[in-house]
């Protein structure tokens, strides 16, 4: 279950319950010892495009926890699982509250994984991946002016109308940033002296980063006459619309290209 408080409530809740559920002295002091505060972490679990951790307080002789998760939220209870949308070195604290006072735990850092490089690991499954169109589903490509008008052009296709020499093409990405396309015996050329023509297979470096426009990220191809799913993409530039392990979808063309393909890929 998520936690994230309001701070000034939370501490309003911490004061109110501290006071009233703890044994007092004939001066009404509080008594006991002052809490030993520790916690532990789970290592990061990727869900999504975010990234979720555990704590849990293995504190002494306390009863409330008020965590600080280091992105700027807090909350509260013994254990609780928080989500970060960003990535970096978080600093978390805990805050255990008991008889005897309130302690504050020493910064621990847990490192998150950014969006960004979530998406990359999707898109290379750690090491290298390979990709194909994704023809068991209708309009794997489209075409439309810009973003705003994805299919004006062209809506699709239906389920398994995809050339036989394009539907067997394979693309492949690594870590190393290197892509390859093998067009297996044949590339389907675009247009009207298109068809079925002589493989056009080849490997390019690619750069990896930041989408221009809509998009989770951005591949832009480092050799002209390079192509991922169409020769007749605009330029050299993709981005990535949605990724999972299984499903991708690419946006071939920046928002200024004058017409973008939008290709639907699935793991080969």
């Amino acid at each position: 279950m998520k936690h994230t408080w309001n701070k000034a409530a939370l501490v309003l809740l911490a004061g109110s319950l501290l006071f009233t559920a703890c044994d007092k002295d004939e001066d009404g002091k509080l008594e006991g010892p002052k809490p030993t505060v520790s916690f532990t972490s789970s290592t990061p679990k990727v869900v999504g495009l975010t990234s979720e951790v555990t704590f849990t307080s293995t504190s002494t002789d306390a009863f409330l926890y008020q965590w600080d998760f280091g992105d700027g939220t807090i909350g509260s209870g013994q254990t609780v699982t928080h989500t970060y949308a960003k990535g970096g070195t978080m600093k978390v604290k805990l805050t255990a509250a008991g008889r005897g006072g309130a302690t504050t735990s020493e910064t621990r850092e847990v490192v998150i994984a950014s969006p960004l490089s979530i998406v990359n690991q999707l898109l290379t499954g750690g090491s290298s991946r390979t990709w194909k169109l994704d023809n068991s589903v209708a309009a794997t490509i489209v075409v439309g002016p810009n973003d705003a008008d994805p299919t004006g052009y062209y809506a699709g296709g239906a389920a398994g109308s995809l050339p036989a020499c394009q539907a067997d093409d394979e693309f492949t990405f690594s870590t190393s940033n290197v892509y390859t396309y093998d067009a297996k015996a044949q590339t389907f050329v675009a247009g009207a002296a298109g068809g079925c023509q002589a493989p056009r297979s080849r490997t390019t470096p690619f750069t990896f980063g930041d989408a221009t426009g809509t998009g989770l990220a951005q591949l832009t191809l480092g050799t002209a006459g390079s192509f991922i799913g169409i020769t007749d993409a605009p330029d050299l530039v993709y981005r990535i619309l949605s990724i999972d392990n299984q499903k991708m979808v690419l946006r071939a063309g920046a928002p200024s290209a004058g017409v973008v393909f939008t290709i639907k890929l699935a793991v080969k």
